[in-house]
């Protein structure tokens, strides 16, 4: 069936560019068995343009080999191919989600999974059971727009079809895979459209609440002090004494200037920034943005 998976996608009207050798690229040679689809989004700036990651979850980062998934979603449609082998992009999380997957049992419709497992061998490496499709977007509030919806569905509903998968069993927000992950935005009911689109073969693209103004998300810097700059540093893995001191803009610093694409390096906690830091394989302690008007 993978192997099917451009021709399918093509024959789909997507745009779709399959990297060479796509079948055999691979992150490490553990067992593949495909069982269902992960959605992801990337975390990347808003304004950086069409598909900003692609170096990123091609070829990985220093920390993790890539592929980072099996497909990147751009924010104008553009589907890239990228492996159909076993990607690093779904990590460790919870077992029962496996079971649920397999047995065809509908999760929880967008709960939180649970990453501190209570009892040996309730959480999982999910790389060796999901397809997974990253899609472009900060995570903090932008709208996806309407092709990268459109091509995000279509394509999970022909991999459903073309495997014999129930999109309302085999479809996971990675959320609900791990807590210490908060993508995708639970805007969009993922699951819900892509079983439209198996069911009728079409689908209504549902309404998305504009994105906060970015003048409007408070800013963190040296000299603040807060439960929202203790929130930061506990993300940090650092001392969280709610006090913007130097040790904490040194740590900041460090996240962007390892950033890709580039940011500036300021040690200043912006939207840009916080994306960052979410994006790494750190638990998120703030439950949402602070609004505060600067």
């Amino acid at each position: 069936m993978i192997k099917e998976w451009a021709h399918a996608l093509k024959a789909a009207g997507l745009n779709v560019e399959a990297l060479d050798g796509w079948q055999m690229r691979a992150a490490s040679n553990y067992a593949y068995e495909p069982a269902g689809i992960m959605l992801h989004h990337t975390a990347s700036n808003r304004n950086s343009g069409n598909m900003p990651c692609r170096h990123i979850v091609v070829n990985g980062r220093k920390d993790l080999s890539g592929p980072l998934s099996q497909f990147l979603v751009g924010r104008n449609g553009d589907i890239l191919l990228i492996s159909g082998k076993r990607c690093n992009h779904a990590g460790r999380g919870m077992a029962s989600r496996i079971e649920q997957l397999l047995a065809d049992v509908e999760p929880p419709d967008y709960g939180q999974g649970l990453y501190d497992a209570p009892k040996p061998g309730a959480y999982r490496n999910g790389n060796k059971h999901f397809v997974g499709f990253e899609l472009e977007a900060d995570g903090i509030g932008e709208r996806y727009s309407d092709q990268l919806l459109e091509a995000t569905v279509t394509a999970c509903a022909v991999l459903c079809v073309l495997h014999g998968w129930n999109p309302l069993t085999r479809v996971l927000m990675h959320r609900e895979w791990t807590s210490r992950k908060i993508d995708p935005d639970l805007r969009i009911p993922w699951r819900k459209l892509i079983n439209d689109a198996v069911e009728n073969g079409t689908f209504d693209i549902p309404e998305q609440a504009e994105p906060p103004p970015p003048q409007k998300i408070r800013t963190m810097r040296r000299g603040d002090i807060g439960p929202d700059v203790a929130g930061i540093q506990k993300v940090l893995g650092i001392a969280a004494d709610g006090h913007f001191g130097p040790v904490t803009e040194l740590h900041v610093r460090r996240v962007q200037q390892k950033a890709k694409p580039p940011v500036t390096v300021d040690g200043i906690v912006g939207p840009i920034t916080y994306a960052l830091l979410i994006s790494k394989q750190k638990r998120p302690i703030l439950k949402e943005w602070p609004t505060n008007v600067l």
